[in-house]
């Protein structure tokens, strides 16, 4: 499938350098970055969020880390909880299913981004197919989010915990 055509567009409209990282396929933003060897620090991944009224937000974050959905909520002032799977076509519907593009003003969705991943030099994020990452230089993520809601919202994962979930 390759690179979506609307996060593609939308780089280009707002003049990003990036380059394509082609990996072995892999389903998920950590089991991509580790398919490519990239730190999975780097890598944003993209969390779909819904309020009880529909509207729809997405949640950008490292891939490792684990969202903190009541402080994500308490950062928005509203309850947020995951957009049902078979939402997620209506916007990502040039995608690959599993392969969302952290980057939600591609697709007219309100992104809020993790403060971690300001920090970072570079940014690695999925294409839209399983194959495929997107990497830009921090600066360039840093100057498409200054638009974006951000706030400190992950979590790393418990080590000692069996289950883990977003």
């Amino acid at each position: 499938m390759g690179m979506s055509l609307r996060l593609k567009q939308f780089l280009e409209q707002r003049r990003v350098p990036y380059n394509m990282v082609h990996h072995p396929y892999a389903e998920g933003a950590a089991q991509s970055a580790i398919a490519s060897h990239i730190p999975l620090a780097q890598m944003a991944k993209a969390v779909m969020l819904e309020s009880e009224d529909g509207r729809a937000m997405m949640a950008v974050l490292p891939a490792a880390d684990k969202l903190d959905m009541e402080r994500l909520s308490y950062l928005i002032h509203a309850p947020m909880a995951l957009a049902p799977e078979h939402h997620l076509s209506h916007w990502f519907n040039d995608c690959d299913p599993g392969a969302i593009p952290a980057m939600g003003e591609a697709y007219a969705v309100d992104t809020m981004v993790d403060d971690e991943l300001l920090g970072m030099a570079d940014i690695y994020l999925e294409s839209g197919d399983h194959r495929d990452l997107v990497h830009i230089s921090g600066d360039d993520f840093r100057r498409l989010a200054n638009d974006w809601k951000h706030g400190q919202f992950s979590r790393k994962p418990d080590p000692w915990s069996r289950v883990e979930r977003m």
